[in-house]
């Protein structure tokens, strides 16, 4: 007995040590990077899928584009590349842009601007979280009557600053502020005119950071519509028949009488 009882001991010391393999199961990991999903090409028979490809890539196909990231240089200019091609595949078919954007630059999105604006097909904005600075001036450049928000989007409008710090003379620094201020006046322009507010309005509420929730932005002009979820009722009859019900067996609302009522567990 007291031979076993030391084996047993030694085993678990072993075991702690790590001198001893144990088994572990490992637990559920997300999936790394971007995911990916099965595609089928137009022709290949149904349910049968040819390829994979990341999700951005699918939602490109439908001439859907998420942009979640700060929208810098090159994220512009791959936003403006897929734009021009979905508009060179068909300027009739519509494009919905799905913005949650924490910042942009102001030349950069003056450009993706310019470009949503030279396209012949109409193109839906969706705000989906925070856009922030320019972001919440691309919001509004989308197709009118085609921009939206969901109903905890928030809005954050203001003048933008310089791209980056710069150091130079005193003339130096004299033509980028004035060019800064330039296109500071040019977007003020332009969101007046998306808005339908007054400039000297635009200019008020840009000197300070301006703050829009969805209908506030609604209001505002910069939006056209506050997308709101369906309300799902429940159904009053249903079917089970994987216990044994079949469609004669009518589940009927408590006080009414059908054939083989049984209680509603819904009204319970």
């Amino acid at each position: 007995m007291v031979c076993r009882l030391s084996c047993v001991l030694l085993f678990l010391l072993d075991v702690s040590l790590g001198l001893v393999p144990t088994l572990r199961r490992d637990g559920v990991r997300m999936v790394q990077g971007v995911p990916r999903v099965p595609y089928r090409d137009p022709g290949w028979p149904e349910h049968y899928y040819s390829n994979w490809m990341d999700i951005y890539q699918r939602l490109h196909r439908d001439r859907v584009l998420l942009i979640s990231n700060f929208l810098d240089e090159d994220q512009a200019n791959r936003m403006i590349a897929i734009l021009l091609y979905l508009q060179r595949e068909s300027s009739r078919d519509p494009i919905s842009i799905y913005m949650n954007i924490p910042g942009a630059l102001m030349k950069s999105t003056l450009a993706v601007y310019d470009t949503i604006k030279s396209l012949d097909c109409p193109v839906s904005t969706i705000n989906l979280g925070l856009s922030t600075g320019m972001a919440a001036f691309l919001c509004g450049a989308g197709t009118k009557g085609q921009r939206y928000a969901l109903p905890n989007a928030r809005f954050l409008v203001q003048r933008t600053g310089l791209d980056d710090p710069y150091e130079g003379s005193a003339e130096d620094v004299k033509l980028i502020v004035v060019e800064n201020k330039r296109d500071n006046d040019r977007m003020e322009k332009a969101f007046a005119e998306m808005t339908g507010q007054p400039l000297d309005k635009i200019q008020s509420d840009m000197k300070r950071d301006f703050y829009l929730s969805a209908d506030e932005a609604k209001a505002y002009g910069l939006v056209d519509h506050v997308l709101q979820p369906r309300v799902k009722e429940p159904p009053k009859y249903f079917f089970a028949p994987d216990i044994g019900f079949s469609p004669d067996d009518v589940i009927v609302p408590p006080g009414q009488r059908g054939p083989k009522t049984i209680p509603n567990p819904l009204d319970l």
